[in-house]
């Protein structure tokens, strides 16, 4: 460490015990856990998995939420949003890019969604009927925005 010239912080390092695997740290945006995984030949191995922290996640909600919640973003074109949005969520699907964090990214993509259609609904004033369609599976906007332009 002194050769490096790294200095810990006192209040924020602490020492984690990943043999168990009960708990994980937080670094860089991604949870680190130590966890116990099977072969195709059941053969049982621990490797230490990583996945969007809670902090990453709220954060990415909070970017979409003041992208589309604030009234004064009804005027705009979905185009515009697109356009806002589109490089954010590639830069999150590259950057947090593992295999163990597919399911939180699924989660994200179904909130960006969510938030999308309610945008859409109170654009046009039709916010119970629209946003109703979107929750039965009816009303589908593009998985990724990528693919939409």
């Amino acid at each position: 460490m002194e050769r490096l010239e790294l200095t810990l912080h006192p209040t924020k390092t602490r020492i984690v015990g990943l043999w168990t695997g009960e708990e994980g740290f937080d670094f860089l945006g991604m949870h680190h856990r130590k966890t116990k995984a099977e072969t195709s030949e059941s053969q049982v191995y621990y490797t230490t998995q990583q996945w969007l922290c809670r902090k990453a996640e709220e954060r990415i909600r909070e970017v979409v939420k003041e992208r589309l919640a604030p009234a004064n973003m009804r005027h705009k074109s979905f185009q515009e949003h697109l356009e806002y949005l589109n490089p954010k969520i590639q830069g999150w699907r590259n950057y947090y890019v593992t295999t163990y964090s597919q399911r939180k990214m699924a989660k994200r993509d179904w909130y960006i969604l969510q938030r999308l259609t309610k945008w859409y609904a109170k654009k046009r004033m039709r916010e119970n009927l629209t946003y109703g369609l979107m929750r039965r599976g009816r009303i589908y906007l593009p998985f990724t925005l990528a693919e939409a332009q």
